[in-house]
């Protein structure tokens, strides 16, 4: 009897499992943050895909926009991937699409773009954790925050209104 061939979405699955977490390891101490750098992911996906028979190549790239920066300093683009995941035991593939900008005062433009796709092409086509929501704004949730405990301290010591003509932190009512 022949034996059944594990496929490649099963071999995503594994590679998944695998993956886990990526840790923030590079810091921008321009701007103050961590990140996750595009090579520490693609060390552990790569290393994995291969012990699988599997394959990652960019099949496409399109030239979304490109330009210059507001300042006009930088040259700015942005592309498009799209990759290709090849199953070498059973001749599968599976494709989808990441988006990458890149900035730089130099030649260095188009490679930022490029690795940016490639870093979130593999942090989303994976599902890699990295330990924060990239939609998050600390600084704003952190002043949103501190605001409204300073409001309820306010409202606990102030009374509430009871007729008209009472004020409540400068409102009247």
């Amino acid at each position: 009897m022949a034996e059944a061939k594990t496929t490649l979405a099963s071999k995503i699955a594994k590679v998944m499992q695998a993956v886990g977490y990526v840790e923030k390891g590079g810091t921008n101490s321009a701007q103050g943050y961590k990140f996750v750098q595009a090579s520490a992911v693609a060390d552990k996906v790569r290393g994995e895909l291969s012990k699988l028979n599997v394959s990652m190549t960019p099949t496409n790239i399109d030239v979304i926009s490109e330009g210059v920066t507001p300042s006009g300093k930088q040259a700015l683009i942005t592309l498009r991937f799209t990759w290709t995941l090849t199953d070498g035991d059973t001749g599968e593939t599976i494709t989808w699409q990441s988006i990458g900008t890149g900035a730089d005062s130099g030649d260095k433009a188009v490679y930022k773009a490029a690795t940016g796709a490639l870093k979130y092409a593999l942090l989303t086509g994976f599902l890699i954790p990295t330990g924060d929501d990239p939609e998050a704004d600390a600084k704003t949730d952190d002043e949103t925050w501190d605001k409204a405990k300073e409001l309820v301290k306010a409202a606990v010591k102030t009374p509430a209104p009871t007729k008209t003509g009472d004020s409540f932190n400068g409102l009247e009512f």
